[in-house]
């Protein structure tokens, strides 16, 4: 029954953002009834809070593995844009909460771990150390590395992409690489 209602709450929470939910929505799309959510939960709150807490650090921590793992910066781009294109793809509304809209849960997230954009900006700050990148923003870096994948995303759910976004990763990491390669372009010659 946990698992239903979580993951009524995840397409719900995805499609329409959490102030557009109810606890009511949440339990007629799990098929149970509005107090099996509260066995489990306090409320529509802590259930958004705790599930975009344990997806995005989870998703943090697979991130950070491939910046251990991965010893060259294109590669560590490469496996992380393709880690985004297969979530994408294996559980879009969970991309979605996750990454696209989640403004409302974001600032409760406890800094318990590490978290996407904070993998993402170490990395950068990585090729900045290595001297390999003039010494750019790594929160801009970031910012142009996701902005890369979620808008892929966004064109998707819209329909303006079709079909699965993994076979686009190499071509999206490349892009992410050459934007980070402009950012600091720019900065070498301002």
């Amino acid at each position: 029954m946990k698992g239903r209602i979580e993951r009524a709450a995840i397409e719900l929470f995805a499609a329409r953002g959490v102030d557009g939910v109810s606890i009511a929505d949440i339990a007629a799309a799990a098929g149970v009834a509005q107090g099996a959510l509260y066995r489990h939960y306090r409320g529509k709150d802590e259930l958004a809070t705790q599930l975009f807490a344990d997806a995005y650090l989870r998703t943090g921590t697979d991130l950070a593995a491939i910046r251990t793992a991965q010893p060259r910066f294109a590669a560590r781009i490469e496996a992380m844009v393709t880690h985004f294109c297969a979530l994408y793809d294996r559980d879009a509304a969970l991309f979605r909460f996750m990454l696209i809209a989640q403004h409302d849960v974001l600032p409760r997230l406890n800094d318990t771990g590490p978290t996407p954009v904070a993998v993402i900006e170490a990395t950068v700050a990585d090729e900045i150390s290595a001297g390999e990148i003039a010494a750019i923003s790594p929160a801009e870096g970031a910012a142009a590395i996701m902005g890369i994948v979620l808008q892929t995303a966004l064109f998707h759910i819209y329909g303006r992409l079709t079909g699965p976004l993994l076979p686009r990763a190499p071509a999206l990491a490349r892009a992410a690489i050459a934007a980070i390669a402009a950012l600091a372009s720019a900065k070498q010659r301002s």
